[in-house]
């Protein structure tokens, strides 16, 4: 390559778009695979977010510490392992559990860093099965960010800048960024957008929801970041629809009673209740499933993993005219080789036996009656996705009993690793998970994604067990009860209220003078509130894919624009783009994340590009007003 008039190269540069988890896992990918890719040349790396760089908007430090990860310490990692699938150079570190170990010995030696000593019982406590408050979950994201930046080459300069970027345009030959509240544009040889979860204008029926609100004087609070709702409006002891049983309900729960001056302790019995404040409302829980997520596991694996995938691969799926059979069979047989290999008592026949015929068996529902004495210890995919099943309660009453029973059981097995058979199910999910990413990146259609996350979602990512158990008490105290199944909520124009209905509770009306949406937007590039988005969209530069969000190229994630055409200096990845969850920032060690493998196939791409840009006499980013920012 030659030189620069100058004598040295001119710097390239990448600007990365969002320095949260996502932004931060990319930069990493970014930085460990430069070497090999763009040797020695200067590299100047522009890192836009207006929160802090690693944590971002989600985990920022500075939110409530009543508020936690929905993951355990143990199962939260940025750093690649040796089982992740990628080409670039494996990069190893701590998971947040481990972090915390060190820091907490480091604390306990008078060898901490003094930003850490906050938390300094939360660090001491925190083992494996914790679940960290974000506040210091923020800490370990920055930490992390810190590390990648430190650990970068010689030749690479990152610059973070908080603020937010608010339009792009082609320049000459490079890309111009303009930021929030500077003059000039950067001027970069490629972008890569990975803003995350992003706040969105309400939807069509949210607007009518507005609109009935206001014309009764009423309470609505649409769909968003449930940590920054105003949530004042809902008074003590009024009944409050929440539409979402999910985790966005768990966090507003928490607010409601935790937040509002409400304990929490066990009685004689073990037993966690509820002494309320008198500040709560009472919250009506509705849903199509009418029943929480389920709890997070309680204990570790151990043992031997379940092969995966091997019913639902690539190969099978894309061979499939229905995927939800071959899925059905990937969670089922991850459950079965679990039962028979760490609780073999409970089994009729060997594994090897079992197997083969599981294998071959269109319906092996014969086979398992045969070799799984205990319904308890059968898989059963649709008892799991609806428990209700349809059954109508007598009255209210009956349906809060059936309702406590359920989570109860539920808690209780989550917590028995006499059942891992049900960790090994979430390993089956994450595998299939990984497997439609697989088909997304190279182009394959995929049948509903929305019901497989839908179904992962309730599954796999519910709340950890503590605050499901504090759910349970709140639902005993009274401040919370349940709807039933198929809720649903219609606004009464005669009545000047909101009417609840499910078939779980035949002829009963619940009407109510607020209603909360409690879930996150889902992504749309054409109702997203990020400036940039919708300057690029408005002017034809970015296309969506058939549910709404930013269309980007399988394989190198090139920003894809209304007729389809990929812009050769643009690249995306993340929540609102088209091809799943790349940038999705931690997942578990040791479990070769598909975010780590999107985010490093996104990054080679870029420098690939970066690597054929010729070496022109331009030195624009020498200039100072364009790296002033937090450097390395």
């Amino acid at each position: 390559m030659p030189d620069h008039p100058s004598g040295r190269l001119r710097p390239v540069a990448v600007c990365i778009v969002g320095a949260g988890p996502g932004g931060a896992s990319v930069l990493e990918r970014l930085l460990a695979n430069v070497p090999e890719l763009l040797g020695d040349r200067p590299l100047h790396v522009h890192v836009v977010d207006p929160y802090p760089p690693g944590a971002g908007r989600v985990w920022r430090r500075a939110q409530s510490s009543l508020l936690w990860a929905n993951s355990s310490a143990a199962d939260i990692t940025l750093f690649t392992d040796e089982v992740s699938t990628i080409e670039g150079p494996i990069r190893p570190g701590p998971s947040l559990a481990e972090w915390a170990a060190a820091r907490a010995h480091e604390l306990r030696e008078g060898r901490g860093v003094a930003e850490l000593e906050p938390f300094a019982a939360e660090l001491a406590a925190c083992g494996p099965t914790s679940f960290p408050s974000r506040p210091l979950l923020s800490a370990y994201l920055a930490w992390f960010f810190r590390t990648a930046v430190e650990g970068a080459p010689a030749n690479v300069r990152v610059i973070v800048h908080q603020t937010t970027v608010v339009d792009i345009s082609d320049g000459p030959r490079r890309q111009r960024v303009q930021l929030a509240g500077r003059r000039p544009p950067l001027q970069v040889d490629a972008v890569i957008l990975a803003q995350g979860h992003l706040d969105a204008e309400p939807t069509p029926k949210e607007r009518e929801q507005i609109r009935f609100a206001r014309r009764h004087g009423l309470a609505y609070i649409p769909t968003g970041y449930t940590a920054d709702l105003d949530l004042d409006v809902l008074r003590p002891g009024e009944p409050v629809l929440v539409r979402g049983i999910g985790l966005a309900f768990v966090d507003l729960m928490v607010r409601l009673s935790h937040g509002r001056g409400g304990t929490f302790e066990r009685d004689a019995a073990g037993v966690l209740r509820y002494r309320a404040s008198g500040r709560e409302p009472l919250l009506l829980a509705a849903s199509r499933r009418g029943v929480p997520y389920r709890s997070k596991t309680g204990y570790p694996w151990t043992g031997e993993r379940p092969p995966l995938p091997r019913h639902f691969t690539v190969e099978a799926a894309r061979a499939a005219v229905d995927v939800w059979p071959l899925i059905g069979k990937e969670l089922a047989g991850a459950h079965y080789h679990r039962l028979f290999t760490a609780h073999r008592e409970r089994t009729t026949m060997e594994w090897a036996e079992f197997d083969a015929e599981f294998a071959a068996a269109a319906d092996p529902s014969e086979l398992v009656a045969r070799a799984v004495p205990d319904p308890a210890d059968r898989f059963d995919r649709a008892l799991l996705d609806r428990p209700v099943q349809g059954r109508p309660f007598a009255d209210q009453e009956a349906l809060q009993e059936w309702m406590h029973a359920h989570i109860e059981a539920d808690l209780t097995r989550r917590h028995d690793p006499a059942y891992s058979q049900d960790l090994a199910v979430i390993h089956a999910l994450l595998s299939v998970y990984g497997v439609v990413l697989r088909l997304q990146d190279a182009g394959d259609p995929v049948p509903d994604p929305a019901r497989l996350l839908g179904f992962f979602s309730y599954l796999a990512s519910g709340p950890p067990g503590p605050r499901l158990e504090e759910l349970l008490a709140l639902a005993r105290a009274g401040v919370i009860r349940f709807l039933g199944e198929d809720v649903e909520i219609v606004g009464d124009d005669e009545v000047g209220d909101w009417r609840a209905s499910s078939p779980s509770l035949p002829g009963v009306r619940v009407h109510a003078r607020a209603l909360v949406e409690a879930r996150l937007p889902d992504p749309s590039l054409e109702r997203t509130r990020d400036a940039l988005l919708r300057r690029l969209a408005a002017r034809g530069e970015a296309g969506t894919d058939s549910a709404g969000r930013l269309n980007s190229r399988p394989g190198d994630r090139r920003v894809l624009d209304v007729h389809g055409a990929a812009h050769p200096s643009r690249f995306a990845v993340g929540h609102g783009v088209a091809g799943g969850a790349g940038s999705a920032g931690f997942s578990r060690p040791r479990f070769d994340a598909p975010a780590f493998r999107v985010n490093d196939a996104l990054v080679r791409s870029v420098l690939n590009h970066l690597r054929d840009i010729a070496p022109a006499a331009d030195r624009a980013l020498d200039r100072p007003e364009l790296v002033t920012g937090a450097t390395r």
